[in-house]
């Protein structure tokens, strides 16, 4: 029985032989059993060891763990940065300017665990010195300040780009701010604007080491060009305000010379007309040529005055105005054919005013533009036909009215749509229409102060149809 068992064991664990390869034959020696052994194509057959086996599952286990280590920790440093830059990115998102720096130190030292915080812009002849936008010193927001570049890692970060130094005080021996705040270690990044040119930087100290440095840089390097965009936000800004001061001292000296010189040209314009009447008083002893003289003289006066005129409510409705009155447009273009002395053209059908919209705005430039659009209307009539003028209006939009006067008058070629907005500019003869050519223009001008617009279109010989565009309220804009 024991040698039964013995030889059992041995069976079990045969040593290993030569593979038998398919192409080799067996003979009737080899195969006792007198049967024929198919080929196996290609294949060798080995024993192997129980033991054997057994070392190669634990080494595959041993690996699979160390890989599933590895990403666990992989994705443990994901979440991590993934939190530390959510919590950056909410700290900031809602705030711009000062406040979008300052908001942005004081989170980066919360999140990295560090004591110091310089976000800066670089500023001299040569770029430097750093002036900073924004300073974390430890427990609150301190004020800026300027310093030079020379002999910091500061100066690294803008010649190198990203710079840590594990110990940033054996490496600047001689910068005394590294010395007085007992800073140990330093990240920095520098920022670059659109055109690739550095303009600042950004820089994290702490009095121990900076844990995690190249999760940190990251994170840094993601919200530096946020700075520069910021930078560049600001300085549109500044450039913006500055124009526009400059633009409203221009308007302010353009409205004092208007004034000025309206009060100085009228006074001689008047005088001319009132000696001008005079002289006509006496005309009998006055020859042919002379009367022809006098009659010039006194046209030009009053065309002078109505000149004069128009330039002063044009560079009035140049100033914006309060435009919170409620105005009934249809009720104003009644009082405006009231005072024009047109009630029999609307009594007879010739005016046809439609239900007209409430806006609001500044009654008395939106008076003075339907009564101008209105006038030209009545002005540039064609003879041939009988003059008929609607007025009517329509939604536009989702707060805007486009208001219309549609007349059959002459008309004009639209190419000349653009010209006759401007000042001054007149498409007739003084002869055959009168006027200074400042209707329009004080039109268009009482339309951008109320945040609209006023187009036309025509036709010669088929009348002309102004449409003026206006907010229906300017709560909403």
């Amino acid at each position: 029985m024991n040698s039964k068992e013995s030889k059992f064991r041995t069976d079990q664990n045969p040593p290993l032989k030569t593979p038998v390869l398919s192409s080799q034959k067996y003979s009737k020696n080899s195969n006792p059993a007198g049967k024929n052994l198919s080929r196996i194509n290609n294949t060798a057959l080995y024993a192997v060891s129980r033991n054997q086996s057994m070392k190669r599952l634990n080494m595959l286990i041993g690996k699979s763990k160390s890989s599933l280590e590895s990403l666990q920790d992989r994705e443990a440093k994901l979440n991590q940065f993934n939190h530390d830059l959510s919590s950056v990115s909410q700290s900031t998102c809602s705030v711009i300017g000062n406040e979008f720096f300052n908001k942005l130190s004081q989170s980066l030292a919360s999140v990295f665990e560090v004591n110091y915080v310089i976000i800066g812009k670089t500023t001299g002849t040569n770029g430097e010195k750093v002036k900073t936008l924004a300073f974390w010193d430890g427990s609150n927001i301190a004020e800026n300040f300027t310093y030079d570049l020379k002999g910091t890692p500061c100066e690294k970060v803008v010649n190198r780009g990203i710079c840590y130094f594990p110990n940033v005080q054996e490496s600047f021996p001689n910068d005394l701010f590294l010395v007085e705040h007992n800073i140990l270690s330093y990240l920095g990044v520098p920022i670059f604007n659109i055109k690739n040119q550095l303009i600042g930087l950004i820089a994290v100290m702490g009095e121990t080491l900076i844990p995690r440095y190249e999760h940190y840089w990251s994170i840094l390097n993601i919200f530096a060009p946020r700075c520069a965009s910021e930078l560049e936000r600001m300085h549109a800004e500044t450039q913006l305000e500055s124009k526009a001061q400059e633009l409203k001292k221009s308007n302010r000296v353009l409205k004092d010379f208007i004034a000025l010189a309206s009060h100085d040209l009228r006074s001689p314009a008047c005088k001319i007309a009132q000696f001008g009447q005079r002289l006509s008083e006496k005309v009998d002893c006055l020859e042919p040529e002379s009367k022809d003289y006098l009659l010039r003289m006194q046209n030009s006066a009053l065309r002078m005055q109505e000149l004069i005129n128009d330039l002063q409510v044009f560079s009035q409705t140049s100033i914006k105005t309060e435009l919170t009155n409620k105005i009934n447009l249809e009720k104003v273009f009644k009082e405006i054919i009231a005072d024009l002395g047109l009630s029999p053209l609307m009594n007879d059908g010739r005016i046809l005013v439609d239900t007209l919209p409430t806006i609001e705005g500044d009654l008395y430039q939106v008076r003075l533009l339907l009564q101008n659009l209105l006038s030209n209307a009545i002005k540039f009539h064609s003879p041939d036909r009988l003059q008929k003028i609607n007025i009517y209006s329509r939604p536009c939009g989702q707060n805007n009215w486009a208001i219309s006067v549609k007349d059959q008058g002459i008309g004009f070629d639209e190419k000349f749509k653009g010209r006759i907005f401007l000042p001054f500019e007149r498409l007739h003869s003084k002869s055959e229409y009168k006027g200074t050519g400042m209707g329009l223009a004080i039109c268009q001008k009482i339309a951008e102060n109320h945040g609209g617009n006023i187009l036309a279109q025509s036709e010669p010989g088929h009348g002309a149809c102004f449409t003026v565009v206006l907010p229906a309220s300017h709560s909403e804009n």
